[in-house]
């Protein structure tokens, strides 16, 4: 009797390992889960959640998901970072949204903070289709953690690139659009590919080869371009998780999402109503292309078939407009958009 309790009992447990085991390696691994309570120390309190979403092609992307933990969830928030930096630069962001009342997932990008693996090292990005395929993942992965709820996709700086470039084939997936930093299109992308692909062949894509660095001039030390905020400009130039520059193929991923800015007919615009809003600084003229470029940036979603398009510029800001010195106007308007 004592022997058939016990081996009922070790079948019972090894059941119960290979369903979380079997299930980790189809969905998600997650790591830790707490309830934190906002700076005021009120009763709201908002859930806090660090897993590991497999992409298809199995390298596991970190994400944080940050909810309300006592009040419905009005929509889903998922956050494409930039270039050189990493998901958790968000986190307070997010946690002003969660106390709104948004359920927010944000991610390191494939090659940045701990979406990182043996193939995928910091600084390589495997080229614009993969990058976007990963978003459209965390996506599909958002659907089945909130099902019904909206999604509204947030990129920043080469995430507006990824989040443009999103719409071609995934626009009917979301609800909303936010660029922030939002890029414009360079004339010298399809030169920067030439170069890259020549690098690619001689040196190869792991490589570091300085004209790609001087030419692209990702990595420089001086951060004082990202905001007026000397707080900010300090938290980043000492901040260890920002990496220091992409390899060959790394940056030849930047210069093509670039390009394919402007491939208008690769865009099916199944979702022409879906509102998408723009807010940058009129101080980040090297990055926005200031009036120009946001005209053109602007003019280039309405040709692809958007009608509802609106463009930001605030004065006396740069380019991370949610870490400027008056980022709570930023965050209202980013409310504002996302109540409408």
């Amino acid at each position: 009797m004592k022997k058939s309790k016990l081996f009922l009992s070790g079948l019972i447990g090894a059941g119960v390992g290979m369903y979380f085991l079997f299930r980790n390696q189809s969905e998600d691994i997650r790591i830790e889960e707490e309830i934190i309570l906002d700076e005021h120390q009120e009763l709201q309190k908002i859930k806090k959640e660090e897993l590991f979403l497999v992409s298809s092609d199995h390298l596991p992307l970190a994400l944080t998901v940050l909810r309300p933990a006592y009040r419905p969830v009005k929509a889903v928030v998922q956050i494409v970072h930039g270039i050189l930096e990493h998901r958790k630069r968000y986190l307070e962001f997010a946690g002003f949204l969660a106390e709104n009342g948004f359920a927010v997932v944000v991610s390191d990008n494939r090659g940045h903070g701990h979406s990182v693996d043996e193939q995928f090292p910091l600084g390589h990005m495997p080229g614009a289709d993969r990058m976007v395929e990963d978003q459209y993942e965390i996506t599909c992965f958002i659907k089945k953690r909130f099902p019904g709820k909206p999604v509204y996709l947030y990129g920043h700086s080469f995430g507006s690139i990824l989040a443009r470039i999103y719409l071609q084939k995934h626009d009917a997936a979301i609800d909303k659009l936010l660029l922030s930093g939002t890029v414009q299109h360079e004339k010298k992308a399809q030169f920067g590919l030439i170069v890259a692909r020549i690098a690619n062949k001689l040196a190869g894509e792991r490589s570091f080869s300085w004209i790609m660095k001087k030419l692209s001039d990702f990595g420089s030390e001086d951060k004082s371009w990202l905001t007026n905020s000397k707080e900010h400009v300090a938290k980043a130039q000492k901040d260890p998780w920002m990496i220091p520059g992409y390899d060959n193929r790394g940056t030849m991923t930047i210069w093509e999402a670039d390009h394919y800015l402007k491939k208008i007919t690769d865009f099916d615009c199944q979702n022409p109503e879906l509102p998408i809003l723009s807010i940058t600084g009129a101080e980040d003229l090297g990055i926005t292309g200031g009036k120009k470029g946001l005209l053109d940036t602007e003019n280039t979603l309405r040709a692809i078939g958007y009608r509802q398009v609106d463009m930001l510029d605030l004065p006396n800001m740069k380019h991370e407009v949610l870490n400027e010195i008056d980022n709570r106007l930023v965050y209202q308007l980013i409310l504002d958009f996302f109540n409408s």
